[in-house]
């Protein structure tokens, strides 16, 4: 009777994971940035190029594991508040003789005691009810996935930069 959520423990887990992983990729862009400076502080010349190139690309690597972590933690949030409308809907398909089979509402097999037309307008208005939830649910599914798409794209981007050596202004 449930809509499937797959796992949002490990969802949820992971999201924190790069939201823990962007925090520390800020940190080695201070670091970095403290250390070239110091360095070019010690030679006396000006902040060198390369270590500027390499702070930006940690700066928008870890911007984008930090936007994947907060949509995934949001994602496991939706997840989870679909599933608990959906089981809220539990008592009224029970006094219907009624199921969730997938994102339908159907009558339960075997023969029912509810009257049915009684049965009919609580299928109908209980369909309504979970089109609601399945309709949000797949409405962030819909915006995770074009969200993930952007951010692949980015880091793809970065890892092309990283590997040509090529400025992201260029």
């Amino acid at each position: 009777m449930t809509l499937p959520t797959g796992d949002p423990a490990s969802v949820s887990a992971l999201g924190g994971a790069l939201l823990t992983q962007s925090a520390r990729l800020a940190d080695l862009v201070t670091e970095l940035g403290g250390s070239s400076a110091r360095a070019a502080r010690a030679r006396r010349r000006p902040v060198d190029e390369a270590s500027s190139h390499e702070r930006l690309l940690l700066e928008r690597a870890a911007t984008e594991l930090d936007r994947v972590g907060a949509l995934l933690q949001a994602w496991t949030t939706t997840s989870v508040e679909t599933a608990a409308r959906a089981r809220q809907l539990a008592p009224d398909l029970a006094r219907a003789d009624l199921v969730i089979d997938g994102q339908l509402v159907v009558e339960s097999s075997g023969p029912s005691r509810v009257d049915p037309q009684t049965r009919a307008r609580e299928r109908h208005r209980l369909q309504e009810l979970l089109n609601r939830v399945t309709m949000v649910r797949a409405r962030e599914l819909a915006r995770l996935g074009r969200e993930l798409q952007h951010s692949h794209d980015a880091l793809a981007a970065v890892a092309l930069d990283a590997r040509t050596g090529r400025s992201p202004t260029s």
